[in-house]
Order: structure tokens, then sequence, then C-alpha cells
């Protein structure tokens, strides 16, 4: 991430504050039905492993799939393992799927894939979907993955997670990887649900849900909820001075005013569908120039859409599909800067609005075909910085953009145990050339039990509106027509084997290339701006194992191995060379309980300023009560139960040039009830 030497601007947290404002004109109600439901009708956790490689998921390709015919790498995370393991966010629900892991500058979670997590970007090389609806804002380009998330993670019924390059057929964002949440329907929720909880640092969570079908067949979900934080106390040694408070900091690592809204209606293919979320989080790093110790300072997110979708078929063997979405992002990042200390803040807003259209025909016996169109108006980019009182303007900027992308894919079936998927999809973005990017995938399935999967795919991602645009006195300069696309080139091959119906065993080997990558470096005046600085290569496999017991309990481990430098040959920073992971649920002999365990462990990374942060490993512990007959649900959750200690890198700082490393939480508990009638 930049760095800049206003306190809380974008380029110098990897995190950002937008605006607190929810629209009132969101709380509308809600929708999508982008997604096949083959796993809705009976839940995915009741289902042996050997079934699951028939489980039909849409994230790869825009239309519904089976796991078995689809060449690149997937996961999917189930509402009963978000349950199980007590996950409160996307981001520590994403850290259990092979090739990703996350860490975090107390502001926001940053998702690492494949070897690939610089300390300062911000989540702009995965692309992440809610229903099919883009999320990704326009100005910074970022998946929101942490307590700013747009969704309430308990809407959640299952995380189709596919790792390798997408944009051949979603175009920017897709490179390391593209991320659909599937939400619950109303037949799943069927009634009304209450749930609370209460955590650690004085931590209280509340949500209130429903979900219903009328007698005329109208469909609707509804779901608000909220969270609080005092958050903990913390020492940062690059403050001990008696000057400021020797290090130690209370009340500023606050998570309030987070407040979420969701809700879907449809009826016969048509479903309209208005989500917004907004979210405080104290900044106590005291960053790039923050006053330290000061609860004045914070980041302040807000986010909205509106999506409306409509679902036509043509024949028995095609579906059309429109859709027609707009979109909302804010940021304000206020903190006290300078001696005597004034107030300054970092602001931003965009909105846009677009559509697609695209069409799924099985035009053959052998063939199925999708083709389609999209476009997005980006017309508002703005990007502002200024000092309050007294009022001191140092930057504005306003911005429009538009972004054209026209894609198809055909999937042959060439013989009964051999299925090729060719597509491409072609992008103009405003000031910049067409982007080509094809994928060939290849899947043959030599036996009952054995999927043998290879693809070559490419990616690319175009600078965004911050790093083209944003600048200050002093400190930071633009680069408007300087920087190219980053582009990537991806090489796979990948098994999975079921020896019996319940344990799966799978293997995926990787070969990137990654060139004109997009970095914030310092120009011969001291000055800081963004610039495509070199080349990425990569090689590494990913290793997995599950099984599933007779009675019910389950294990799953897998072992990543990136190798991911420049082109000086150099390891890149935040870059581990091995994650391990395991996760694992037993039943219990009395009322039904289960005990789910999750365990990681991450080796040693290099920090920004070369030094090395040493290896660590975490457990985490849920026991879990499912829901009975009498409508409750009920967890208790342990996380770091061993209450190690841990930091992650830290980006460069101009204002603290020897901090490289932020420390992480340590032991900490949730209880939650949820309620049902």
């Amino acid at each position: 991430m930049g760095e800049s030497m206003t306190a809380f601007s974008r380029p110098t947290f990897g995190g950002t504050s937008r605006g607190r404002h929810l629209k009132a004109s969101l709380m509308t109600l809600l929708v999508t039905g982008m997604l096949d439901s083959a796993g809705a009708t009976e839940p995915l956790t009741e289902l042996s492993l050997e079934q699951l490689m028939d489980v039909s998921v849409v994230g790869a390709s825009k239309f519904s799939q089976k796991v078995s015919k689809i060449a690149s790498a997937v996961t999917v995370i189930t509402r009963d393992e978000i349950q199980q393991y007590g996950w409160r966010t996307i981001a520590e629900a994403l850290r259990s799927a092979p090739g990703f892991y996350i860490h975090n500058d107390r502001s926001y979670n940053y998702i690492g894939a494949r070897g690939f997590a610089r300390p300062q970007d911000y989540n702009s090389r995965v692309l992440l979907l809610i229903d099919g609806y883009r999320t990704n804002d326009t100005i910074y380009d970022m998946a929101y993955v942490g307590t700013e998330e747009l969704l309430d993670i308990d809407l959640v019924d299952r995380i189709e997670v596919v790792r390798g390059p997408g944009s051949s057929v979603y175009g920017g964002n897709a490179f390391f990887g593209v991320i659909n949440i599937v939400t619950r329907s109303a037949a799943q929720i069927d009634g009304v649900e209450f749930a609370a909880g209460l955590s650690s640092y004085d931590t209280r969570e509340g949500r209130a849900t429903y979900g219903g079908r009328s007698a005329n067949g109208i469909e609707i979900v509804a779901s608000v909820s909220g969270m609080r934080s005092d958050g903990p106390n913390l020492y940062f040694p690059e403050f001990d001075s008696p000057a400021s408070n020797f290090g130690r900091t209370s009340g500023t690592d606050y998570d309030r005013d987070n407040r979420r809204f969701f809700g879907r209606l449809s009826y016969a293919g048509l479903s309209l569908t208005a989500a917004a979320s907004e979210r405080e989080k104290g900044a106590p790093t005291g960053a790039y120039g923050a006053k330290f110790n000061d609860p004045t300072n914070f980041l302040g997110d807000s986010q909205a859409y509106i999506d409306l979708t409509y679902k036509h078929a043509l024949s028995p063997e095609s579906e059309a599909t429109g859709r027609l979405y707009w979109g909302d992002y804010a940021y304000n990042g206020p903190a006290l800067t300078g001696d005597p200390a004034v107030l300054n803040h970092d602001r931003a807003q965009a909105n846009w609005w677009g559509g697609e259209f695209k069409v799924v025909s099985a035009w053959s016996a052998r063939n199925k075909l999708i083709a389609g169109i999209e476009y997005q108006k980006n017309y508002r980019q703005k990007q502002w910085n200024y000092d309050s009182d007294p009022y001191n303007l140092y930057f504005s900027d306003q911005q429009r953009s538009q972004r054209l992308g026209i894609f198809a894919q055909d999937d042959f079936q060439w013989t009964e145990a051999l299925n090729l998927s060719l597509g491409a999809r072609f992008d103009k973005i405003t000031d910049a050339r067409g982007e080509l990017t094809p994928r060939l995938g290849l899947v043959y399935r030599s036996s009952e039990q054995a999927v043998w999967k290879l693809q070559y795919g490419t990616a690319f991602r175009a600078p965004n509106a911050f790093e083209r645009f944003y600048e200050f006195p002093g400190s930071q300069i633009a680069n408007p027509t300087g920087l190219d696309p980053e582009k990537l080139a991806t090489y796979e091959a990948g098994v999975e084997y079921y020896p019996g119906k319940q344990t799966r065993l799978s293997a995926t080997a990787y070969h990137y290339k990654m060139r004109n990558l997009i970095e914030q470096t310092t120009n011969a005046d001291g000055l800081l701006q963004f610039v495509n600085s070199g080349k990425i290569t990569a090689n590494g496999l990913e290793l997995e194992a599950e099984h599933q017991f007779e009675n019910t309990a389950r294990l799953r481990v897998n072992l990543d191995l990136p190798r991911t430098k420049n082109d000086e040959g150099q390891r890149l920073s935040n870059s581990p060379s091995v994650v391990a992971k395991f996760l694992g649920w037993l039943p219990l002999p009395w009322m039904g309980l289960r005990l789910g365990a999750e365990g990681q462990w991450l080796d040693k990374r290099k920090t920004e300023l070369g030094n090395t942060l040493p290896g660590y490993g975490i457990v985490n512990l849920t026991l879990l009560r499912p829901a009975g007959k009498d409508g409750w649900q009920l967890s208790a959750s342990a996380y770091n139960f061993f209450d190690r200690k841990f930091t992650d890198p830290a980006a460069f700082d101009v204002t603290l040039p020897t901090r490289d490393r932020i420390e992480q939480n340590g032991r900490t508990f949730r209880f939650k009830a949820v309620y049902r009638f």
C-alpha cells in the first residue's frame, strides 16, 4: 500500500474509511437469484464426499456446473461449517480454503492467495461476488471481507471459492480467484430468526432475519444486524516514551456503528436485491503522523447496492438473464495530525450503475455455451483531502470511467469421460487499450473415483482511480497516464481422487507469471508514486485430504507450498513458504453437541524492511449445539485457544520507519444464541 503524509489517506492504510451514511433509499427489499441451488434442497453436509463431486456451483463460469467438470480448483464452504467453526467474517471462512491466508493491520483483513499478499496492497486482485453481483468498489477495487463486509455471515448458504484466473468470464480483478457468496433463500430461512452474541472486549452483536413465501408465490428475505466492540488494550513498542503513554493505548481499537441491511424480493424469475452496510473502526496504530492514543482517529466505511435480475427460459435447453444494478461507496478517515494538532480528513465517494445480459444454451447434446455482454458506468469517482479547522484543501479530484466486456465460453463433452472448456473475454476500459483474456480447460474422469484437471488461464487488473490520480503535496504524486494493467498467465494441473464414498484426496500444482506489477515506490525527488515495477514468478503445490467418519465426524487437512519470487529471484514480503491447516468436528454424546477444531500454521515471512517474522500456529475451538426442536442453537467459541503471540507484516510507514509488524489478538471468547420460530 502506498504511504502518504496524511494520517488516514487511503494510500497509507491498505485499509480505508468510508462515510458513515447508510443510504435510506436502499432500505427497500432484496434479491438475487442468479445461482443454481443444487445444494439448496439437500444440505451439502448431508452428502457423502463422493457425492460432492456432482454439487453445482456458478462462480467459475457464471452458469451452473458440476464441480467434477470445472477445470479450476474449487472449494465450497458450507453454512454448517461456518456455524461449526464459529467463523465471524468472510475472511475467517476464506482462511480455511487451500491456497488462501489472511493478514490484518488492525484496520482491515487482507487476502493472501498462492503466496502473494504484499503488506501494502488492498484486496484488489480477488473478485468478490454476492449472488453474482460484483462488490469490489470503483476507487480502490477492494473486496471487503472483515467486519466492514456488506453481508452478515449468518445469511450465507455457501461460499464458492474458485482459485486461479477468472478474467475470461469476469474481466478485471479476477486475478488470483473468484469468490461467490450464495445467500440463503426464503425457503431455507422459513420463518423468523433472532441472534445475539457476546464476546471478549465487550463485543455485542445482534441480528433479526425473516424469510418466507406468500400464497401468490412472492418470496421475501429481510435482515438487519449490528455489532459494537470496545476492542483490546494494545502496546506498540515504537511509541514507548513518556510523551506517548509508553506505547500503551486503550479505547482506540473499537469497532462501532457497525450495521447491515439485506433484503430480497423475488417472483417468477424476477428478483430485486438491496444491501447496505456501515462501520467505524478505530485506528489505534498511530500510523502516518496520526496522534497516538487518540480515539478521534477512525476509519469509516459505507457500501450499498441495488440489483434487479430477471431470468427467462427461452427453451428447455436455453435461458437468458438480464441484470441492472446501482452501487455506492463512501469513505472518510478523520485523524488528528501535526503540532498543534488539526483534524485531517481523507475522503472518497464512488457511484456506479451497470447492466449485464447473458444467454446459456445447451445448443447440442455435447455443447453448453454461455455468451454475454456487460457494461458499467462509474459516474462518480471522487477523492479529496482537507483539514477541517482551519480549513485547508490539499487535494481534490473527480473522475468518470466506464468498462465494457464481451465474453463467451463453450463446454464441449468430447467423450463421456473428457470435457473441454474454451472461453475468452474482451474488455475495454476508459483510457486503456482493450484486453483479451482467454482460458482453456480440460477435465478427464479416468474412473468413478478419479478426476484429472488441466487449465491455462489469463487475467488482468487495470490501475484503479486511487493508483492513477491520488496525490498529496510534498508526499505523493499521481500517475494518470503512465500505468499499464497488470497481467497474469497461469498453468494448473490437478487431480481429485475418491478411494471411497467417505474419503477425498486432492492435489493441485500451479505455475504463474505476473508482469507490470503495480507498486508504490519513491521517485528521484523522494515522492511516492505508483509505477509498473517488475515481474513475479510462482510455483506451488496445494494438497488436501478429507474424511467423513461413520459417526458423522469430519476431518480435513491441507498443505500449501508456494514459492513466489520477484524478477531478481527474491522471495516476496508476506509470502510464507508453508501454510498448513486442519479442520474437524466430533459429535459428543450429550445433547447433540459437536466440538469443532480449526488450526492454521504459517511459516516465517519477510517484512518490508527485510526482517523475518517467526512462523506461528493457532487453534480455534467451538462447541456447537445445533438447532433443535425447541428452535434454539447455541455455541461457545475460543479463538487462539493456546494464547499464542504472533504478528503480521505492516506496510512501510515513512513516519515510523522502524515498524514492520503489528501484533495480533491473543485468546478471545464468544458466546452466541440463535432462536428460530
